[in-house]
């Protein structure tokens, strides 16, 4: 009989042991989780902006909106740029303004936000 009772005092010790470990360590505060945004590209999900992926291996961006004005810079296919505005030509063209200058829509494609166009240039250089 006594050693029926010992082992309940034994059994009801493990189990308060148990639960009040279980009790502490459950209340232990937990580190804080630091979420980072890039904020590189603040404009990269505004609606109104767009944003274009050259698919051309090279483009030269023209000052003026035309093939025969001057050539104002160069880019490469994959880069993601800021539309920074539309115009259609006389011959119906659509042209994109850049801060460089203007790429005509033949060698572009448009997407609505910086990380579609991401995705897509990675799918572009596979």
């Amino acid at each position: 009989m006594k050693y029926i009772k010992n082992e309940k005092y034994l059994l009801f010790f493990f189990i308060s042991l148990i639960l009040s470990l279980f009790c502490f360590t459950s209340c232990k505060k937990q580190k804080e989780e630091v979420i980072v945004f890039d904020d590189s590209y603040p404009l990269a999900l505004s609606p109104n902006v767009s944003w274009a992926l050259v698919t051309d291996p090279y483009a030269a961006y023209k000052s003026e909106m035309g093939w025969n004005s001057a050539t104002a810079g160069h880019c490469r296919r994959g880069e993601i740029l800021q539309v920074l505005g539309k115009s259609v030509d006389k011959e119906s063209k659509n042209w994109y303004r850049f801060e460089e200058g203007w790429l005509p829509e033949s060698c572009l494609s448009i997407y609505s936000n910086r990380f579609k166009a991401l995705n897509a240039a990675g799918q572009l250089k596979e």
